[in-house]
């Protein structure tokens, strides 16, 4: 199912990283929990002093936790992060199964995850209801009598989260950050991305007619014969590398100005003449949409040809494929296997299917994120944690106004309105003031899939009926058990859930060099994401509005191409290149985030750090290995393959690397000077924020 369209702008730190695979011990969920709650400081068993920081930092903070660790079988990836992850997963499992026990004196909120829980782990129920929870959908398809029936399917589908031809979703309108609108966007393939569908590389060749085996595999487990299925599967590849042909291309997506366009039902209308929008809207509950803010126009209007020169045949084909793909999750075994042998083993290299518990807590969290949230609040998160990173945020925002204040490349002009842009970032911290009310939610312990499609639709309509209404500032976009952090140019927020309020990014107990080097750099990344080459484009309220002077602007993507031209340069497996434009937001966030970060700990040291050395290590070498360790970690080919193709984050080890290697303090920090391999000429360095 379709997950989080709302944070479509937003930049998450999304934490991911690669290194040589090697043969050693792999961690466990028992080691995961000790790497959380057990000793506080460096991990200096994870270092390898075998390498020199001058030469290459990423081993040298890494290499032991490299040589010491393999990739687990059912990942592929793994590192601190992951391990992290892994060790908040077994605290909500505990959530998941302590709601589902027997007791009297259950509350509704917790009756209803303990439904959800207990219906996701009863296999044996999966597997006696075949495909019965969805029949009414299959029937829904089967009984179209002609194409303008579509409409009403699609709208069907996309309330439940089922993907199809296009996406739709609610919020916040780009240039009035005041009102929630709806939106919607090219979408319904099943590749990662168009050039899956396009590109004739060996690689692609390969993972299309992948693609084709587990169409055809899935339609056989439906009752068709080989020849059926393999017909089917035929007009699948069809109707997808159309909408692939038509899709808009990776790096033009990154441009917000290029993703904007708002017209009424009769634009709509015009794009698409032949496919009935007055239904689409009265089924998906939105008779009336008013504006609305349509992505890709010209995706909508080569779709409108699809719908004219592809059958009814055809597109019942694709629809019951879509209906298939989107819930395999919540379906027998067999689909699920069919799924993970091309989702998990040809994309990402996996060995094997994660534990089906690990698999049930990622799709609650989804479910019913913020009612597990309070509850993980409640038993992990300490208000003294809280005050202390509220108090690292206050200084790395103040820090910024400081330095933009003296910034010598950029107009007074602009600077002010910069200056301003910070002082009214929203930073948001641990959990939310307020709690969701999920009074209404359709859940029980008969049909895990009726149950993963109820959540989304009531999810969904919570976003419905926000059109029109007051924006509500307060809300968050993530839970607060999740593993991560993200700045919303539209809120012009920096939100970072309890989830990442953990050792080794931020402990309360440990010297304040490992916490700024550790979640310092993701504040300062997320506050960079304000920004970078995307969010620069938001002004203060979070409108798509240009506040630049021209000559400043021009000066800003100036610098920007140093970064571009640095990224470009680094290569992983040999001979793949890292994409430097569709990883430049992040490669800045990542740069700048940490000078910010180390500007501020600097700053801050009169009162908060004392003693120069610990762990053989001087406070400012401490800040820069623990940043280095955070970024732990090793990915298989496969999956980094796709991450290079599709993700806009720097492989871990050129995040590390390409961050440090621009910053003076580090030079300052490990002796590093001319000839060293970590070394960049001043001209090369750069230095927006």
């Amino acid at each position: 199912m379709t997950r989080y369209k709302n944070l479509l702008l937003a930049s998450f730190l999304i934490l991911t990283g690669w290194a040589c695979k090697t043969d050693k011990t792999k961690s466990s969920p028992a080691d995961a929990v000790q790497l959380v709650e057990g000793s506080h400081g460096l991990h200096l068993e994870n270092m390898d002093s075998s390498f020199s920081p001058r030469e290459d930092f990423f081993h040298y903070a890494n290499g032991g936790w490299i040589n010491s660790h393999d990739i687990p079988a059912e990942e592929s990836s793994w590192g601190v992060f992951r391990e992290l992850r892994e060790g908040t997963d077994i605290k909500v499992h505990e959530i998941l199964k302590n709601c589902s026990a027997d007791k009297a004196d259950k509350s509704p909120i917790e009756q209803m995850i303990g439904d959800y829980y207990a219906a996701a782990m009863d296999s044996a129920a999966i597997e006696m209801a075949g495909l019965s929870p969805i029949q009414m959908e299959r029937d829904m398809i089967d009984g179209l009598q002609s194409k303008d029936g579509l409409a009403k399917v699609l709208a069907h589908f996309h309330r439940h989260g089922i993907s199809g031809c296009f996406d739709f979703w609610v919020d916040l309108d780009d240039k009035n950050s005041t009102k929630m609108v709806p939106k919607l966007y090219q979408g319904g393939t099943g590749l990662p991305d168009r050039d899956y569908y396009l590109d004739d590389s060996p690689r692609r060749v390969a993972i299309r007619k992948a693609y084709v085996t587990y169409i055809e595999t899935s339609f056989g487990l439906t009752g068709d014969d080989e020849v059926t299925a393999a017909a089917k599967a035929k007009t699948v590849m069809r109707v997808e590398t159309a909408l692939a042909k038509a899709s808009m291309g990776i790096l033009d997506r990154r441009d917000p100005d290029k993703t904007y366009h708002k017209m009424d039902l009769a634009g709509l209308e015009a794009l698409m003449p032949n496919f009935n929008w007055q239904m689409y809207f009265s089924e998906i509950g939105l008779p009336e949409p008013g504006d609305m803010v349509v992505g890709m126009p010209d995706f909508m209007s080569a779709l409108s040809g699809m719908i004219d020169s592809y059958s009814l045949a055809d597109w019942k084909v694709y629809l019951h494929w879509s209906l298939l793909r989107s819930l395999a999750a919540y379906l027998p075994q067999a689909y699920v296997m069919a799924n993970f042998e091309f989702s998990g083993k040809t994309l990402s290299g996996t060995e094997e299917i994660r534990p089906r518990w690990q698999r049930v807590v990622a799709d609650a969290n989804h479910a019913l994120g913020m009612a597990i949230g309070k509850k993980y609040a409640d038993t992990y998160f300490s208000a003294n944690a809280k005050q202390v990173a509220l108090d690292m945020v206050g200084n790395i925002l103040e820090e910024m106004k400081n330095r933009l204040s003296k910034l010598e490349w950029m107009s007074p002009e602009t600077r002010e309105q910069a200056i301003h842009k910070v002082s009214k970032i929203m930073p948001k911290i641990g959990y939310p003031d307020k709690w969701r009310d999920y009074s209404g939610m359709k859940v029980g312990r008969e049909s895990y899939l009726r149950n993963g499609m109820n959540a989304t639709a009531f999810n969904f309509q919570y976003r419905l009926d926000k059109v029109g209404k007051p924006v509500d500032k307060t809300e968050w976009g993530l839970p607060p058990q999740v593993v991560n952090a993200y700045y919303n140019p539209t809120q012009n927020e920096i939100v970072f859930p309890a989830g990442i309020l953990q050792a080794p990014f931020f402990d309360e107990h440990v010297d304040m060099a490992l916490n700024y080097g550790g979640f310092g750099a993701v504040i300062g990344h997320e506050l960079i994401h304000a920004f970078d080459d995307q969010g620069s484009k938001f002004d203060a309220d979070g409108n798509l509005k240009n506040w630049w002077t021209d000559a400043d602007r021009e000066n800003f993507e100036a610098r920007t191409q140093k970064v571009v031209n640095q990224y470009n340069a680094y290569k992983v497996l040999d001979s793949l290149p890292i994409n430097g434009r569709l990883t430049l937001g992040e490669n800045i966030a990542d740069i700048d985030g940490l000078r910010i970060s180390f500007a501020a700990w600097q700053h801050s040291l009169s009162r908060l750090e004392a003693d120069p050395m610990k762990d053989g290590f001087s406070r400012e070498q401490r800040f820069f290995i623990n940043y280095g360790q955070i970024w732990s970690s090793k990915m298989r080919a496969e999956a980094m393959r796709m991450q290079i193709a599709t993700n806009p984050h720097s492989p871990a080890q050129y995040r590390v690397i390409g961050s440090t290697s621009n910053l003076p303090a580090f030079y300052a920090a490990f002796g590093i000077k001319e000839g060293d391999a970590m070394y960049r000429p001043d001209s090369l360095r750069m230095q927006i924020w």
